[in-house]
């Protein structure tokens, strides 16, 4: 891995800062000679720090002078936060793990699912649907339940138990990556599309199809998180 530069550092202990309300939302910040001794460094790396909080959305400058903390802080910013809580690099593994084995299960389900698991995939597609209309709820179970219908109806009890294997990690990123989507209808009904197509494809026994609706889901989950590599 590549070594952190120190405004980076700085831009994300400020972002730890602001979510824990040590500077609330209209907040002024600090002046960069405040910043600069409170961080032991340099007025530069400062500079390049508000730089990038100032890109993201998180902070403007106003009239008269000084950065102030934006009264609402985008979705996208909180779930930067939370992904570097949730360990990014076994993130970036995971998904690495996904996209060898989830499209090809869906390649195996569609040649060997049976008449009661594609009713339990059926099932669990429509928990999915459920649970995005209800603004509280994330869909995190039932996203699992799904991509783990699809394992089992691989038949292939290794492959199964790898997945049941990751079963927390997989947890930890449905739930970073579905949070955002709560009270975004037009983003949850694009989510639940992407399922359905898997489903449809391993309904109609179509293997290449299945896998290629697979790799699709992944990318845009990807994308998301910005972890594409």
């Amino acid at each position: 891995m590549k070594k952190e530069k120190v405004s980076q550092k700085i831009s994300r202990e400020l972002l730890v800062m602001i979510d824990r309300g040590e500077f609330p939302p209209g907040s002024k910040l600090p002046t960069e000679k405040e910043l600069a001794d409170l961080f032991s460094v340099s007025r530069m790396p400062i500079r390049e720090a508000l730089s990038v909080l100032r890109a993201m959305g998180l902070i403007s400058s106003q009239q008269g002078g000084g950065s102030y903390v934006e009264e609402r802080i985008p979705t996208s910013i909180s779930q930067h936060f939370h992904i570097q809580k949730a360990d990014e690099e076994s993130i970036r593994n995971l998904f690495e793990m996904r996209k060898i084995l989830e499209p090809e299960a869906a390649y195996l389900a569609a040649l060997r699912r049976t008449p009661d698991e594609l009713t339990k995939m059926k099932e669990v597609l429509k928990w999915i649907e459920e649970d995005f209309i209800l603004k509280e709820k994330t869909g995190r179970e039932a996203d699992f339940e799904f991509h783990r219908t699809i394992m089992q109806a691989t038949h292939n009890p290794v492959m199964i138990h790898m997945f049941e294997n990751l079963s927390s990690l997989y947890h930890k990123v449905l739930e970073i990556t579905l949070k955002q989507n709560v009270g975004l209808a037009r983003k949850r009904e694009i989510v639940y599309k992407e399922h359905e197509n898997i489903y449809l494809a391993i309904e109609a026994e179509e293997p290449e199809l299945a896998k290629v609706q697979s790799i699709i889901h992944l990318k845009n989950v990807e994308k998301k998180m910005d972890l594409s590599l």
